[in-house]
């Protein structure tokens, strides 16, 4: 008896030993260890296959550049060329009406700053290294514009005489754009169009005859109204590359639609005589912007 007790307690002893020994299931929750600690969350759901990087629901991870739904604010400047307009100016006698065209490919500055805020999107086809996302954003930047033109006056065909104007214009253009991003694994594209406002202020005018009996003389006086208000359209297009997972250069063409404003002057007492008034309509004023800018995504 005492050797068939010894046996058993031997055997209940080796069963034990092996029962802690084994490795916990699946299902024994009560005898798992503790995660690691300091242990990166988004290196584990890429190790485990459900990160970003694995996902087909998500752009591949070794993108650089974050693609994240969000705010982003950008800088940037650039040139403003010009294009021919028609327009108008109404001069007391015995100058009459000077109907001109603006010349063209006159170069200015303009420079300015975006909010924007960018939508989840889709991927295209059946790979996340090409995909889309739509996005908002609002533009506030300053823009140079010149008018010079040489066109006739001297309402009457029988007096000769050209009138040669140049005038400055400095405007303030706000706009909200609607743009389509569209994102490779190299650099993205966006397109868009804007719709707005602008402040346009007339500055350094003048209107010199090159002949008739008012040749030489300077026109203009000291300006009436020569602020005005406009409405602003803008078409978009644009490459970006990132330079990290925030920041991006872009370059960008535009072009730029500004509504016909009205401006009046004094007229030259000498010329006119007292209290005599010039008034000039511009149809409208277009140009090219060529831009580049770096943004930056939050």
């Amino acid at each position: 008896m005492p050797k068939r007790f010894l046996i058993g307690v031997l055997l209940g002893f080796i069963g034990c030993g092996s029962a802690w020994a084994a490795p916990a299931s699946a299902g024994d929750s009560a005898i798992q260890g503790p995660s690691l600690a300091g242990t990166d969350p988004v290196s584990e759901e890429i190790a485990a296959g459900t990160g970003q990087g694995s996902s087909k629901e998500a752009p591949p991870v070794q993108n650089p550049f974050t693609v994240k739904s969000g705010l982003y604010a950008g800088i940037f400047g650039g040139a403003a060329f010009s294009n021919p307009e028609f327009g108008s100016s109404a001069y007391p006698a015995p100058v009459g009406l000077s109907v001109f065209t603006e010349r063209g490919g006159i170069v200015n500055g303009m420079g300015g700053l975006l909010l924007g805020y960018e939508f989840a999107g889709n991927k295209i086809g059946d790979s996340w290294d090409f995909y889309w996302r739509p996005a908002v954003q609002l533009d506030a930047y300053y823009l140079g514009l010149t008018a010079a033109s040489s066109g006739p006056g001297y309402g009457a065909p029988a007096v000769p005489g050209a009138i040669d104007m140049k005038e400055n214009f400095n405007a303030g253009v706000i706009t909200v754009d609607g743009l389509l991003n569209l994102y490779t694994p190299v650099l993205a594209l966006h397109f868009g169009v804007g719709v707005g406002g602008a402040y346009i202020s007339n500055s350094s005018a003048s209107a010199v005859p090159n002949g008739g009996p008012a040749g030489g003389e300077q026109l203009l006086g000291a300006g009436i109204t020569t602020d005005a208000g406009a409405f602003a359209a803008q078409g978009i297009a644009g490459i970006d590359r990132w330079i990290g997972k925030r920041w991006s250069v872009f370059i960008e063409y535009r072009f730029l639609l500004l509504t016909g404003t009205n401006f009046s002057f004094n007229g030259n007492p000498a010329v006119f005589g007292p209290n005599q008034a010039v008034s000039q309509h511009f149809d409208q004023f277009t140009a090219n912007l060529v831009l580049a800018g770096l943004r930056y995504k939050f």
